[in-house]
């Protein structure tokens, strides 16, 4: 697998079109064309704006790695592992509920020591 391969794979998992993730990642329309065709190769910047996009390491994209995620230094406990995981794993739909909910919990946190 190559990183355009690699770029594919995700957007097609996405459910987006090529015209809609270069819009939404700022890439110049028909680059994923001239990738596809071998005239160009995906720039650096490319590869980082679709990393961010899709919340993957470069190393990732740059087949220095098979994990998609970057490496996290922190220690981390099951719950929060398990969330990160779900996280990773829904739709978009799926991560903005989760980040109300978790973020509904917080302010009820808040309330709760602040009373």
């Amino acid at each position: 697998m190559d990183t355009l391969e690699r770029i594919l794979e995700l957007q097609k998992q996405s459910g987006l079109t090529v015209k809609a993730l270069e819009a939404a990642t700022g890439i110049s329309n028909g680059s994923f064309s001239k990738w596809k065709k071998g005239t160009y190769a995906p720039s650096a910047e490319a590869v980082l704006r679709l990393a961010k996009y899709f919340h993957v390491s470069t190393d990732y994209l740059f087949c220095l790695s098979d994990s998609p995620y970057p490496k996290v230094e922190i220690s981390l406990t099951e719950e929060e592992q398990l969330l990160l995981e779900a996280f990773r794993s829904a739709t978009a739909q799926g991560r903005f509920n989760i980040i109300t909910t978790c973020m509904c919990e917080k302010r009820k946190g808040d309330n709760e020591s602040a009373g």
